[in-house]
Formats: structure tokens, sequence, C-alpha cells
């Protein structure tokens, strides 16, 4: 197999379009002379709130210090940290748009700001327009190629888009060459467990350490579930506990580019990831006999409420592999096996190389009552990881017997995972994003 360069060729070919239109937008004039005459006492005042408005970041309260970045933009529209703080705030709170006004303004009062691109490429990621993400990042890496942390983003932007080589590539070279390599070793860890290959996204989980967030210790918890050790995923379980509100979050931004001044423990990776310890617990429970206690977890997960917010993203991104995948282990914490299935469905129509999610489509098959479906997933999850352990209740599945009336109506054809049709994109505008 053909291993790619790092990035991509086409992203190379593209940012030279984006970075001509992010030029022929710039007055850069005015971003210039704006350095060397402004009013004292209104950049003060600017400052000022930009400085409290971090302040009010770093406790995670972003609607206090949206405010206060707005007066900051007002008192000096000259200046153009509070705008650049203002797009980073507004991407907290989802609101991307926004965010991107804002960062408008900041680049076009200095356009060489590298925090600026980093968080245009970040509304774009967290809005799902991963393509987008990548060729402004790209741009940053040429112009910064000292802060080898920005391969981190790129490659999670491509592991989201279903482009794993390409993904692993750029995650492994920030892993090889910078010391703030825990969110790097968090996406090849996520990387391998989706990809099935547990023994390296293991090694890959314990070299993110604490530093890589709660989402490690739970992704480490349920591959001990997949593969049979119930043990030792609940010692897994106990470990990610969610933190006290007054524990100082691990999560460091510079890990991603940002300046350590600017550091608000804002993690973008795991702003759409809603697993929690309860749900991960209900659906491993050894059904039928234990139902009672996966409707008690699933309820104190707050399954339906998570649920709920996935179906809000996927309004606005339906074949989002991630987002379905996280809908499908949910749907199977709820009971709700049908919808489950139809989730996984999906992802491996985006992602075949998902193999994890054919392990999950087995078990769901397998309680929905679809014994025939449900070996047919589990032998593709073989025939691509073999000799890969994995729990009893796989060996329970491959061993059951097909009733006679599923075999008289069995059907493979939903489980071929046939690419889904996608929604045309939106427009892109003209720009570096914008």
């Amino acid at each position: 197999m053909k291993k790619p360069s790092l990035i991509s060729t086409s992203a190379k070919v593209k940012v030279c379009v984006v970075t001509s239109l992010m030029l022929a937008i710039s007055p850069a004039h005015f971003g210039m002379a704006q350095t060397q005459h402004w009013n004292t006492q209104a950049r003060e005042k600017s400052q000022r709130m930009a400085s409290a408005a971090l302040n009010q970041l770093i406790l995670s309260k972003a609607d206090e210090a949206i405010p206060l970045l707005t007066e900051g933009t007002r008192a000096d529209p000259s200046d153009p940290l509070p705008f650049m703080l203002l797009g980073m705030a507004l991407n907290t709170k989802g609101r991307y748009q926004e965010a991107l006004d804002a960062l408008k303004q900041a680049y076009a009062l200095d356009n060489k700001a590298r925090e600026t691109y980093l968080t245009v490429g970040f509304s774009h990621f967290l809005s799902r327009r991963y393509e987008q993400a990548i060729n402004i990042w790209v741009k940053v890496l040429q112009s910064n190629p000292d802060v080898v942390q920005i391969y981190t983003n790129i490659g999670y932007a491509y592991l989201r888009d279903g482009k794993l080589e390409e993904a692993e590539n750029n995650l492994r070279e920030c892993a090889k060459r910078s010391s703030y390599s825990q969110a790097a070793y968090r996406g090849l860890m996520l990387l391998h467990y989706l990809n099935g290959n547990f023994p390296i996204a293991r090694s890959a989980g314990q070299q993110a350490g604490s530093a890589g967030g709660r989402q490690v210790q739970l992704v480490l918890s349920e591959m001990e579930f997949l593969q049979g050790n119930a043990q030792a995923g609940s010692k897994q379980l106990s470990a990610g506990a969610r933190p006290s509100k007054k524990a100082r979050p691990t999560f460091d931004m510079v890990s991603i580019g940002y300046l350590p001044q600017h550091d608000f423990h804002f993690d973008p990776f795991t702003k759409d990831y809603f697993d929690n310890e309860s749900l991960i617990e209900a659906r491993f429970a050894d059904l039928p006999k234990r139902e009672s206690r996966r409707v008690q977890l699933a309820r104190k997960g707050k399954g339906d409420a998570a649920l709920s917010e996935i179906r809000n993203l996927l309004s606005n991104s339906p074949d989002d592999p991630y987002l379905n995948f996280q809908s499908g282990t949910i749907h199977l914490s709820n009971g709700e096996y049908s919808a489950a299935s139809a989730d996984f469905v999906k992802v491996l129509g985006k992602v075949p190389e998902w193999h994890c999610a054919k392990l999950y489509l087995a078990l769901s098959r397998f309680r929905e009552g679809n014994i025939e479906k449900a070996k047919y997933a589990l032998e593709g999850f073989e025939r691509a990881c073999p000799g890969r352990q994995v729990a009893p209740i796989f060996t329970i599945i491959k061993n059951a017997n097909v009733q006679a009336d599923q075999t008289a109506t069995g059907d493979k054809k939903d489980d071929t995972f046939v690419v889904p049709s996608r929604p045309t994109p939106p427009a892109r505008g003209g720009d570096a994003g914008f």
C-alpha cells in the first residue's frame, strides 16, 4: 500500500488558493498602520478587557468573557487581540459564524498572527468543515514549521473525515517531534480503537497520560469490556470518573499551537464527546438478566439527553461518521437496538475501516434478535482483525443458532456498507474560511 505524504497532496494544492484568497481580502496596509498609530488610553482599556476576559475563560465562564471582549473591541477597534479572543470564546459556545466574523476583524488588523489562523481552523473543525480546517492549518504550519503541534490538529481533522492513513501520519509526526504530544497520542488511541487495533490503541492511550483528559480513561475501559476484561474495564471506569468542578482541567492548549498566556484549557477534540461511565457500563450489562440494571445506568448516564444533543448536531451533518458512531453506542446503552444498528451501518458506509463499529453492529443485531446479520457483522470484524481477543458475548453470537424464520427472510443487503448519499456541501464563500 502506498504510504501517503504528511498532510496530503490535495491539501497542499488547495492551500495555495486559500492563501491567495486570504491575501486578497486583507487590508494589510491598515494592519501595519494600526501598530504605529493607536490611542494609548483606548489600547490600555482594550488590553485590560482582554485580560479580564481571559481570567473568566480560565474559569470556564465563556458567557462572562464574551461581553468583556465585546467591550474591548469597541474600546479600541484597532486592537486585534480582543477580536481573536472573542473568536476563541464564541467557538467554545458553538457560535461558529459569529466567531468567524470576529476573527475576520482580527485578521484584517494582523494578518500574521498564527492564533487567528488556528482559531479560524477550529471554527471549521467544530462545525465539521474538515477540509477547510485542514487547508487553514496547512497554511499555519508552512508559516510556523517549528510549531509541530499543528500536526495534531490536521491529524484529528483527517480522522473525523474518515481518512485514517493521513490522520495517523500527521498525529505520529507530532508525537515524534513535539514535547506537547499528549493530544496527539490521544488521537492515535482514538484512531486505533475505531480501527479495531486495541493493543496499539491501549499503548497510545497510556502514553497520553493524565493530560490526555477523561476520554482516555473511558476509551481504555471500553476496550477492556470489548475484549472481555470486565474487571479491568470497571477499574478503568473508576479512574475515569468525572473530576470535581473545582479540579483544574488538564488539557493544555499549547499542545495544539496556542501561546501559554492564552491557554484557558479548552479541549476542542472532546467538545462533541458524549459518553460516560454509566453509559459504557449499561451497554455491557449482562442481558437479559440485568435489563433493570441497564435501564438504571442509562438513566443515570442521561442517555436521552446525550442523544438529543447528537441529533441536533447531526441535523447539520447527517453523515458525520464520528457522531453516528456515538449515536449508535448510546442507542445501545438505551436499549434501542434497531436504531443502534442503523447508526453503525451508516458509519461503515462512510468509513469501512472503523472495524470497531462492526463489533458493535454484531452486538446490536444480536440484541434486536437478528442473529444472521449479527454473525455477518462479526465475521466482517474477524476478517479485518484476525486473532483479536473479544468478549465472551461475541463467542455466543458466533455460535448462536439461526432460527428458521430468520433464515427464510435473512437479507444482508443493509450490512454491505454502501456509501450513503451525501448532501450538497454549503458554499465556501470567498476565503480563508470566513
